[in-house]
């Protein structure tokens, strides 16, 4: 006996938005990739300096 799957194609949903942040009062805020990346950079130049290197310059965010 044979069993025939059925494939479906899945859409991501970071293939449509990048990102998103929970505030506090758990409204959803949708994140364009720009300002995802800023906030992943921002969080490594925060650990770098925590970790003991000097501030490599400023960031927007």
């Amino acid at each position: 006996m044979t069993v025939k799957k059925k494939i479906e194609l899945q859409t991501r949903l970071s293939d449509e938005v990048p990102g998103f942040r929970i505030g506090p009062n758990g409204e959803v805020e949708i994140m364009t990739q720009a300002e995802v990346e800023a906030v992943v950079e921002r969080a490594i130049r925060e650990a770098m300096y925590r970790a003991g290197w000097p501030r490599l310059g400023r960031t927007l965010h």
